[in-house]
């Protein structure tokens, strides 16, 4: 099986051209193997499918055999998922605020909301490990809609209580923000919370905008 994902490697990198482009093929081969991986072709098909996005996060343009340790990380990631389907609706998660404090007269100048998930059987999650789930599945966009709102109603909240105003940053994933219609939704969760909307911050990382720059402009 190697040496047959090799010669495949080898015969994709031959350079091709279309109109006045040299252009390669970076192809990502996972293998699974009859009968310790599977019995049948779907248990294979699966497993060859966990490898070959082990190899596409290596860097593309090599082939993995299927692991143990692949089983046991696809396996972890469908029960986030599936449990994360479940986690808003059942009040498992949850916002911490942290604050930014001005250091001369220790003022609360700005808060990040700060997602997080305890899961009745799995306890505290990560983010780090949850929030990849909830990008991959599409679950963030209705998990982001829920941490804008909360986020916008604690805020005001807290100022109707007479806490001085300050800023409320929220992060925003590259999956949220691709969403065409995300500045439509932003403004609609400000106009039901009745915040303006120079107290809400939206962070993303530089990464999702220079994806595609002409469009983040646009949206932003």
């Amino acid at each position: 099986a190697a040496h047959v994902a090799e010669k495949l490697l080898q015969s994709a990198l031959q350079p091709f051209d279309i109109g006045q482009h040299e252009l390669t093929v970076t192809p990502s081969i996972g293998i699974a193997l009859f009968p310790n991986d599977g019995a049948d072709f779907d248990a294979l098909s699966r497993c060859a499918d966990a490898a070959m996005y082990h190899a596409k996060e290596q860097g593309r343009n090599h082939y993995r055999f299927f692991t143990a340790e692949m089983q046991a990380s696809s396996e972890r990631t469908l029960l986030l998922e599936n449990a994360l389907r479940r986690g808003v609706e059942r009040g498992q998660l949850s916002l911490h605020y942290q604050p930014q404090i001005a250091l001369h007269d220790g003022r609360i100048v700005g808060a990040e909301a700060l997602l997080r998930w305890n899961h009745p059987e799995l306890g505290q999650v990560s983010p780090a490990e949850f929030i990849p789930v909830a990008e991959s599945s599409g679950l963030i966009v209705p998990i982001g809609e829920w941490v804008l709102r909360t986020a916008t109603q604690q805020l005001k909240a807290w100022m109707d209580d007479g806490v001085p105003p300050f800023t409320m940053a929220i992060n925003l994933s590259s999956v949220q923000f691709r969403h065409a219609d995300l500045p439509s939704v932003v403004s609609a969760i400000l106009a039901e919370v009745g915040l303006p909307a120079r107290w809400l911050e939206l962070e993303l990382t530089e990464g999702v905008a220079m994806n595609d720059p002409l469009g983040a402009i646009a949206i932003m």
